[in-house]
C-alpha cells in the first residue's frame, strides 16, 4: 500500500504491511501530534475503518485529519446549535399525539430519538477525547443519561397502551428539560473545549 496522510506520503510503513498495521500506525502518529483521522480514501473511494481493515492488495490510501481541538470544538458546536431544533421537533410530536396525528408523531418520534442518541454519542466521544470522563459523571451526567432512558422507556409504555395525551405530558415535562440539562453538559464540555490544549 501506497499511504499519504493529509497529501503527504507516510514512508514509515513497509510496502507489505496490512490494513490493520497501516491504520494503528497512522492512528500513533496522528495521536502523537494530537491529530485524529476524519476521512480514508482507498483509490478515491471513502471508507469508514472498519471496510478499509478489509482492503487488501496495492492500492493508494489517502488518510486526512484533524486537530483533536478542533474536531472536538466543531462537533460540539454542531450539537449545540442541533439543541434547539431538536426540542423543537419534540414540541412538534406532543402536539401531533395531542390531536390526531398519531402516525406522525410516532415517526416524528423515532427520528427524535436518533438526534437524541447522536446528542449523547458525540457528547461522550468529545468528553474521551478530551479526557473528562470522570469529571462529567460526578456532574450528574449518569442520572441524566438514566432519566432520558427511564423518560424514553415511559413513551413506550404509554404508546403501547395509547395513552397519547399522557405521551405529550411526557414529553414536554421529562423529556424536553433533560435535553435542557444535556445542553448546559454540552455547553460546559464545549467552554473545556476551548481551554483545552
Amino acid at each position: 500500500m501506497k499511504v499519504y496522510i493529509d497529501g503527504q506520503e507516510y514512508s514509515k510503513i513497509p510496502g507489505e504491511a496490512g490494513a490493520a498495521s497501516v491504520l494503528n500506525a497512522v492512528r500513533e502518529d496522528l495521536s502523537r501530534s494530537g491529530r485524529v483521522i476524519t476521512e480514508i480514501r482507498v483509490d478515491g473511494v471513502a471508507l469508514d475503518e472498519e471496510a478499509f481493515l478489509n482492503v487488501i492488495g496495492d492500492l493508494q490510501v489517502h488518510f486526512t485529519s484533524q486537530s483533536v481541538r478542533t474536531l472536538v470544538h466543531e462537533s460540539l458546536d454542531e450539537a449545540l446549535n442541533y439543541v434547539p431544533r431538536l426540542t423543537q421537533g419534540l414540541e412538534q410530536v406532543a402536539a401531533s399525539f395531542e390531536g390526531d396525528g398519531v402516525a406522525s408523531g410516532q415517526a416524528r418520534l423515532a427520528e427524535a430519538a436518533e438526534g437524541m442518541d447522536w446528542l449523547l454519542t458525540v457528547f461522550q466521544k468529545c468528553s474521551s477525547l478530551l479526557a473528562v470522563d470522570q469529571e462529567t459523571e460526578s456532574a450528574g451526567l449518569d442520572e441524566l443519561k438514566e432519566a432520558l432512558s427511564a423518560s424514553i422507556n415511559l413513551l413506550g409504555t404509554f404508546y403501547e397502551e395509547k395513552k397519547y395525551p399522557q405521551m405529550a405530558l411526557c414529553i414536554r415535562q421529562r423529556l424536553v428539560p433533560e435535553i435542557g440539562k444535556l445542553s448546559l453538559h454540552i455547553r460546559r464540555l464545549h467552554s473545556l473545549s476551548e481551554t483545552t490544549q
